[in-house]
């Protein structure tokens, strides 16, 4: 189960408890009366108030409530409301956590909710994601993944020209080399970094999403089981029951090492944080989601800026996963809060909010429509989803490896011994997955 900081924290997310859906009184149109359904969801995150408009259009004795709070404080209050008499029906939540609040009863499955086919539509790594025990709990709202933007006014004078393509996609020593040559002074004096920091988590290195595809680039899905280079891959048992020996083979320490030595030898990125440093033409490179070509776009950084593929070691992988909407278990109308849930993440409501967002939906069929999906940009984060895509690591105990793993792997960027340092996560995270 999710444990809270404070029991002080537990009754200030009480006192503001979002009520169960109710249903009101009869009307001419809507004999059974209009029925309310509540949603908690992160501040400034779907669905919008145009989704759930066009939503309550198609649905016209339905109504939804968005009750909103900020994306840190969301965890702590969905176990709070999990464990409520009134819990909200629907909830926006990371998608990395689907197979812990399975687990813990908090989702309901929506298996026999999907319209027939909806499943097989579904692309794999959203699938893996959210399913726990062969039951699916998300259809997954939106999918994203990481890809390395460049400034190409600044690699033009170089004859720098990074790959389009995902089958020609840099190895990292490419991608390593051409940022030395990018990049402007040394030591206490660069003026232009090579890659810019991580803009994830606190902006320190670590953060599992971008950060842990350097150790995983380094392993092969396609040797043997038992092998180093196999764990190495998946970073974590199949089951998510076991790291060690996952995290902390020979192969995996090997990546970790590689990781490292950008920040400590070929030292072209920073191990502190430069808020908007790639727009700030403070770095040549940076890693970043798909959402980051809307940011652009939107907001003119004043020079030519271009993506290529996520560059790899030994073998090509991207992590997925993004916020999603699932199914309160103590829901009161599950029917109908599966019906919103599917709808919008699967239907017309889904393709519309993808078009207009420029987001990657979840459903190949809706990606198959939208024509800018195939095109440069958005084309290369959509053929890594399709071909290397991977959710990070699932297991019940999502929260507690992750935590564990960036904390040693920023540990290891800020100089610890590689062994050492993952040799005690494996310790830590041991018996924490096998509960």
């Amino acid at each position: 189960m999710l444990r809270l900081s404070t029991y002080a924290v537990a009754a200030t997310l009480l006192s503001t408890a979002a009520f169960a859906g109710e249903r009101g009184p009869p009307t001419a149109e809507c004999p059974q009366g209009v029925l309310t359904l509540t949603v908690l969801k992160p501040l400034n995150n779907p669905p919008t108030p145009a989704v759930v408009k066009a939503w309550e259009g198609q649905n016209k004795c339905m109504r939804i409530e968005l009750n909103e709070v900020p994306f840190a404080q969301l965890a702590d209050k969905i176990a709070v409301l999990a464990a409520a008499a009134n819990p909200p029906d629907i909830v926006m939540y990371d998608g990395p956590y689907t197979q812990s609040y399975a687990a813990a009863g908090i989702l309901l499955a929506l298996d026999p909710y999907l319209p027939a086919g909806v499943r097989e539509d579904i692309v794999q790594p959203t699938l893996d994601e959210h399913t726990y025990q062969g039951k699916l709990y998300s259809p997954g709202t939106q999918q994203t993944s990481l890809a390395l933007f460049y400034n190409a006014d600044m690699l033009a004078p170089l004859g720098i020209q990074p790959p389009r393509d995902v089958d020609k996609a840099w190895t990292w020593d490419q991608a390593i080399d051409a940022m030395k040559k990018c990049q402007k002074g040394e030591g206490d004096n660069v003026t232009v970094w090579g890659l810019a920091p991580s803009r994830f988590g606190a902006g320190t290195p670590g953060f599992v999403y971008r950060d842990l595809l350097f150790v995983r680039s380094h392993g092969d899905p396609k040797a043997a089981p038992d092998s180093d280079l196999y764990k190495t891959y998946w970073a974590l048992a199949r089951d998510g029951r076991s790291a060690q020996g996952w995290i902390n083979n020979a192969v995996a320490i090997g990546g970790a090492k590689y990781f490292a030595d950008m920040f400590n030898v070929a030292k072209i990125t920073p191990k502190a944080g430069i808020p908007n440093a790639f727009q700030d033409r403070k770095a040549c490179f940076t890693i970043d989601v798909s959402y980051f070509v809307s940011g652009l776009t939107n907001n003119d950084p004043g020079f030519k800026w271009g993506v290529t593929p996520l560059p790899y070691v030994r073998t090509p992988i991207v992590h997925t996963g993004s916020i999603t909407l699932g199914v309160m278990a103590k829901s009161k109308h599950p029917v109908e809060a599966a019906k919103f849930v599917i709808d919008v993440s699967t239907g017309q409501i889904a393709e519309d909010y993808a078009r207009a967002s420029r987001g990657l939906p979840t459903m190949k069929s809706i990606t198959a429509r939208i024509s800018e999906l195939k095109e440069y940009p958005l084309n290369i984060f959509v053929d890594q989803i399709e071909r290397y895509g991977h959710p990070r690591p699932p297991s019940p105990n999502f929260a507690q490896y992750d935590k564990i793993v960036s904390d040693a792997l920023r540990d290891i960027a800020y100089g610890s011994d590689a062994k050492t340092r993952l040799d005690t996560a494996a310790r830590q995270a041991q018996p924490i997955l096998q509960r």
